[in-house]
């Protein structure tokens, strides 16, 4: 038996990973996305608080530091 289902063309698109411009958006993040640039980032980012960011952002370098020391620790040269 086969079941079909039926996506609209934002979920396709999606699933395809092609990324789907938002009704909203302005000139230059259509070329953006027309360059082939994945905006999913900046569109989640956009979704956080200033506050949320930087700690995301801080948390990022709490952890490149670590990496970095323990290159030094463990012997890296």
């Amino acid at each position: 038996m086969m079941v079909t289902a039926m996506l609209d063309e934002e979920t396709l698109a999606q699933i395809n990973g092609k990324q789907v411009c938002p009704p909203d958006a302005g000139p230059a993040w259509r070329e953006a996305i027309d360059s082939g640039i994945d905006m999913s980032l900046i569109e989640e980012s956009l979704k956080l608080t200033p506050e949320q960011r930087l700690a995301e952002h801080q948390q990022v370098l709490d952890f490149l530091l670590s990496v970095h020391e323990a290159g030094y620790t463990h012997g890296a040269e």
